[in-house]
This record gives structure tokens, C-alpha cells and sequence, in this order.
């Protein structure tokens, strides 16, 4: 798969024939050990699984496991990126396991997202604050800067006998004029996800989007080879962009990021692309399509947790009951600043005992709420 594949599977919408291509199973056919409590598993959003089933035989034998997740820090975060961790938060209350949040700056040094690694260095802790604010907390929880933990560079450096140069380069559609650290970045990412396995004994499972298990599946051929359990892998579905096409951090109008001002939010949101017609007139006869909206794509995957009011939203907008500049857009408009004045308190909150969260000393001084600590 090259580069342009991955990111091709962030466009694609036909799920069931992608799941085929990489050998993964429908999260059907767990959903009634897991439960539908969370709409995530009730709304599909949470969609497919490999070897999830093996981590709840652990549950149901009263043993635990681990997640790994981690965050790449070349920009703030954006509501995009709530989803997965959400989805952590409430796997981790529910099987009371353990959180491994790797801070990857190698990744985007080597992928020349950054100019240096000091440069990410704030941007890692500004990053750690936002996750943790959405209600982790300081137990269970292990967070870490990639470039200056040596257990990490120590594992990467082990794992890298037990994967080839052409596996990678055809893996990632590799050409041969990359830099030597975008190569050796899939063993620091296999020492991310494995680490919890091999110095805690805990199995792990890795919730991430189709688009990065080319990643998973370099990671578990190494685990093969080095006799090292499996991880276990959990697939969401994106968040739209405000535009209709993918959201990506690189491109300010498709996304909201946590630390937009308010003017900024109902810009973005009332430009909104929605599955509305040209005239309001029109809309009234014939209806709304939620389909390709992206206002109803973020009621339904994040900010709607009632089902009863989210068929009442995808009713009015199919009878032409709902404006989307009238009626939608203002409600979801008002849930995001609502959302971003929350998430500031518990912000602070979390500030003032960030350094419980990690495993290695941090340098609260470079924080810009530094003066308020």
C-alpha cells in the first residue's frame, strides 16, 4: 500500500470490501459481549475489530490488558481527534485496564511535519493536556515523549532485526528517496504498541482508523517472529470535515480545533457543508439529505447521545421540518462552545497535576499557561 492508498481509505465508504482486504471482522460479532451502553457500538461508529475477541476472553477470565494510543503533536487537537479518545475513556472506566499514550515527536520529526524535536516539545505537553482533559485520570494512565524515553528507543532497536527493508518499503509505498528515519520509525511504532506486552505482561488493543493499520499489520508480523501476543486492534469511523471531505489538521477549514476562538467556531459551523437545498423554500417541500451532511455527521457520531433525539433531527431534516442555517447549525454551534468552555475548566484542572501523568520528568515552564500553575 502506498501513500496515496492510506489515504485514499479516509475517502472510501465501502467498509465491508476494505475489512476483506485486510482480513478484519465486523464488530458485530462481539457487540453482545461489549454491550451497546455507548453510542459509539449502538451507531456503528466503533465498526470493526481483529482479535478483540481474544482480549474479552481475558475480561471474562478476570485478567487484564492494556490500550495504546498515542498522538502525533504537529498541531493543536481538533474535534476530530476526540473520537478515539473518547472511545479510550470509556473502554478504560469500563474494564478498569491501563492507558499508554506514547507522545510521538520522532514520527513527525522523521516525516518533516516539525523542524526539530525541541520545537514539539510544548506542543507535546499542549497535546497531552487536551487528551487527558476529556476526563482521564493520573491512574492507570502512562504518557510519554517518544524521542527521550530510552525504553522505547531500546525496543525499536531490538524489534528492527525482526523486520526487512522491503516489508516496509511495500507496506508503505516506500520509492527509496526517503530519509533512513521514516523507515526505522515502524520499529519505534511497534515499541510503542508492544511495550505493554513485553515489560508488563499485559496483551493490548490499539483503537485506531483504517488508514493507520498498515501499521498494525507490520507491528504484529514483528510480534510473530519475536513471539510477543498479537495486539488487538478497535476501528472508528472519522468525523466529516466541514467542507465534506476528509478533515486533516493541515486544512484549518475542515476542522475546529479545541483552542479556536468563539468567532472563529460559528464561521467555520454556519459554512458548514450540510445536505440542504439552495433555497429554504425547496427545503421545506422536499427535504434535507443527512446522508452528506456534516452537520448531522457530528450530531451522530459525537455531540447526540439520545437516540430518541437524533431520529427526531433525521426526520425533521428528511421532512423538511429542520433549516440547516436556522436549525441545525445554531444547535450544533452552540454544543461546540459549550464543549470548548468545559473542556478550558478541566484544562486547568489538569494542569496543575499534569506531571502525575507521566512517566519521566516534564518541564511545566514552557507551557503557556505556565504563569497560572
Amino acid at each position: 500500500m502506498n501513500n496515496n492508498e492510506i489515504q485514499d481509505i479516509e475517502k472510501r465508504t465501502d467498509y465491508t470490501k476494505i475489512l476483506d482486504e485486510f482480513g478484519i471482522s465486523h464488530i458485530e460479532e462481539v457487540l453482545p459481549r461489549i454491550g451497546t451502553n455507548h453510542h459509539f457500538f449502538r451507531r456503528g461508529i466503533v465498526f470493526a475489530h481483529r482479535d478483540f475477541d481474544k482480549i474479552l476472553d481475558r475480561v471474562e477470565q478476570d485478567k487484564n490488558f492494556a490500550i495504546i494510543s498515542g498522538r502525533g503533536p504537529s498541531s493543536d487537537l481538533h474535534f476530530g481527534h476526540l473520537i478515539l479518545f473518547e472511545l479510550i475513556r470509556y473502554l478504560q472506566e469500563k474494564y478498569h485496564c491501563k492507558f499508554f499514550m506514547p507522545l510521538s515527536d520522532d514520527e513527525k520529526y522523521v516525516f518533516r511535519k516539525i523542524d526539530s524535536l525541541e520545537e514539539s516539545y510544548a506542543l507535546s505537553l499542549e497535546n497531552a493536556i487536551d487528551i487527558l482533559a476529556i476526563g482521564f485520570k493520573p491512574e492507570n494512565v502512562y504518557v510519554y515523549i517518544s524521542s527521550i524515553t530510552p525504553r522505547i528507543q531500546y525496543l525499536a532497536l531490538t524489534f528492527s532485526t525482526s523486520q526487512t527493508y522491503n516489508a516496509i518499503k511495500a507496506a508503505l509505498g516506500f520509492n527509496g528517496e526517503e530519509n533512513a528515519g521514516t523507515v526505522f520509525y515502524t520499529c519505534i511504532q511497534a515499541a510503542h504498541i508492544l511495550h505493554p506486552t513485553t515489560d508488563h505482561n499485559l496483551p493490548v488493543v490499539v483503537p485506531i482508523g483504517l488508514d493507520q493499520d498498515v501499521y498494525m499489520r507490520l507491528t504484529r508480523d514483528i510480534a510473530r517472529k519475536r513471539r510477543i501476543t498479537l495486539p488487538a486492534s478497535l476501528y472508528i469511523k472519522y468525523l466529516k470535515g466541514l467542507t465534506g471531505g476528509p478533515m486533516s489538521s493541515s486544512a484549518p477549514e475542515t476542522c475546529i480545533y479545541l483552542r479556536d476562538s468563539p468567532e472563529i467556531v460559528k464561521k467555520k459551523i454556519m459554512n458548514a457543508f450540510t445536505g440542504g437545498r439552495a433555497t429554504i423554500r425547496e427545503q421545506r417541500e422536499l427535504g434535507a439529505n443527512p446522508d452528506i451532511c456534516t452537520i448531522y455527521d457530528w450530531f451522530n457520531k459525537f455531540f447526540i447521545r439520545d437516540d430518541k433525539d437524533l431520529e427526531e433531527i433525521l426526520n425533521g431534516c428528511k421532512n423538511g421540518n429542520l433549516i440547516c442555517g436556522l436549525d441545525c447549525k445554531p444547535r450544533l454551534l452552540g454544543m461546540v462552545q459549550e464543549y470548548l468552555k468545559n473542556h478550558k475548566k478541566r484544562r486547568e484542572i489538569v494542569i496543575k497535576n499534569l506531571s502525575e501523568y507521566f512517566d519521566h520528568e516534564i518541564d511545566l515552564s514552557v507551557l503557556k499557561e505556565a504563569d497560572s500553575i
